[in-house]
């Protein structure tokens, strides 16, 4: 692997994680807005320690997966070659074997 693709390796990987903290951030903001519809719901729902606790127990979740599914994508065993790397062949166009 060539610099120019590890750089790029980890700046999509540093923006998918960024992207997972912030979505995150955005699920719990949703979880309060829906605890603010429910009786008692209303302390936990504008409590400033229970909602950076579900925003980490949810990032906890997606950063994790976000870099598994980044590693999935990119790092894959039997990468097809580049144009122009051909595996020999071991018989002749005519059918003979070499």
């Amino acid at each position: 692997m060539d610099r120019d693709s590890t750089g790029a390796w980890w700046k999509g990987l540093a923006r998918r994680t960024a992207f997972a903290v912030l979505a995150s951030a955005l699920l719990s903001l949703l979880v309060s807005a829906v605890l603010l519809g429910l009786p008692h719901g209303w302390s936990t729902a504008t409590s400033w320690a229970d909602i950076t606790l579900r925003s980490s127990w949810i990032a906890g979740f997606l950063v994790p997966a976000t870099a598994v599914t980044h590693l999935a994508l990119h790092v894959r065993p039997g990468r097809p070659r580049p144009h122009g790397h051909h595996r020999p062949r071991s018989f002749m166009r005519d059918g003979r074997h070499r």
